[in-house]
């Protein structure tokens, strides 16, 4: 009995061993998260039955990832040399043009409907890719199609290495997401700063303290501070370690008046991912725009709530500055200016309704506390003396 308890308590100190805080593993089911690397392949050249570099058809095509670095290379194939149409994708993340042994996802195809073109769907699949002695699992989906003698390649391409992190005195579940799908993971996001949602560069996402990861986690791109618990933190990933430092630089902090929100902050010198509530967030002094946003209006991320969203300032919007010590009121979504645009046409007039927020950023979207939009507002058209001569209900569009 003495001999299993001793053995029992080594094999936990040996698993607590290997895998502690600060440690990263590859995460053996990435499509559980949202977060992907989209590549495109629009040009291919003729591969043919070639056996040295692993192809099987006579018919097969090679094309390279654009803009990819490492030149990542993707055959359009069949898993057996007669077939008539391609049935599989095999994928050189190697970049040399191999395909002996590489990874592959199937092609399902279909008629499209227009002539003389089909559609494929890849996919979803976990393969695993081969590097350094080491086994990543990635998950594939996408789109193949074929018109005459044009082709392209569509995939959502999905990697991750999980473990967990100290934050301060609290240690946190956390995900590093591939986002240019060369499977390094440190791939970090410099200045000058251009948001978008596909962004090649790798992310940090930080779940809860259940282990939880949601849409509205803490996270931040590789290279940027990351804001935990209303704290500022830079996080180093080296192999398969991952280590968060309190930042000590001059800044301030933002306060939105919701009990809930998440916002983009684009700065000089900085690109910042905030999630909050109404306690002011730390934030790096610098002279930041707003960059896609939502503002709750409850608390709890488990019950639906009423929510705006907004494209953010980044676009022709205003600017704010946050000062060292400086707490700044960072006004999200309401109060909402909205502004009635006329235009004429043949004969025919053209009404639509522009919602900005006080920093000048479109408003894309409100919804109630039951999920739905709000109704559709009706506008009066007057004549001089002030009567209503028209009243017309504007539709979403």
């Amino acid at each position: 009995m003495t001999r299993v308890t001793i053995s029992s308590v080594l094999v936990m100190m040996c698993a607590s061993a290997v895998l502690g805080a600060g440690d990263l593993t590859f995460m053996k089911k990435p499509s559980a998260t949202a977060s992907y690397s989209r590549v495109y392949v629009s040009r291919f050249a003729h591969g043919g039955a070639d056996k040295a570099r692993g192809l099987v058809n006579e018919h097969s095509v090679v094309g390279v990832v654009q803009g990819m670095p490492g030149g990542v290379q993707i055959a359009i194939d069949s898993a057996k040399p007669d077939a008539t149409q391609p049935d599989l994708v095999r994928l050189d993340f190697s970049g040399k043009g191999k395909f002996t042994g590489a990874p592959t996802a199937s092609i399902k195809m279909r008629p499209s409907g227009s002539r003389g073109a089909t559609m494929g769907t890849v996919g979803p699949v976990i393969v695993a890719v081969k590097r350094d002695g080491q086994s990543i699992p990635v998950f594939i989906r996408g789109t193949y199609w074929k018109q005459n003698t044009s082709r392209g390649l569509s995939l959502m391409l999905t990697s991750a290495v999980e473990g967990s992190c100290k934050f301060g005195a609290k240690t946190y579940p956390v995900r590093v997401i591939d986002g240019n799908s060369n499977l390094k993971f440190t791939d970090a996001l410099k200045p000058p700063y251009r948001p978008s949602t596909t962004m090649a560069f790798d992310r940090i996402t930080v779940g809860d303290s259940n282990g939880a990861f949601s849409r509205n986690s803490a996270g931040s791109y590789v290279g940027q501070p990351i804001s935990v618990d209303g704290k500022l933190y830079s996080v180093d990933i080296s192999g398969m370690k991952i280590k968060a430092t309190p930042m000590k630089i001059a800044g301030g902090s933002v306060k939105v008046n919701a009990p809930r929100w998440s916002c983009t902050l684009v700065g000089k010198k900085y690109y910042l991912s905030l999630t909050g509530g109404k306690a002011p967030v730390s934030v790096p002094a610098d002279e930041y725009v707003t960059a896609n946003y939502t503002v709750f209006t409850g608390s709890d991320p488990r019950k639906r709530c009423a929510t705006i969203r907004g494209y953010g300032s980044y676009r022709g919007g205003k600017a704010f500055t946050v000062g060292s010590g400086q707490t700044v009121d960072l006004a999200l979504g309401a109060p909402i200016e909205a502004t009635v645009l006329a235009s004429k046409r043949a004969g025919k007039v053209s009404i639509n309704l522009m919602m900005k927020d006080p920093l000048g950023g479109r408003i894309s979207s409100i919804t109630t506390e039951e999920g739905k939009r709000p109704p559709a507002p009706s506008i009066d058209v007057v004549d001089k003396s002030g009567k209503t001569v028209y009243t017309a209900k504007l539709e979403y569009g």
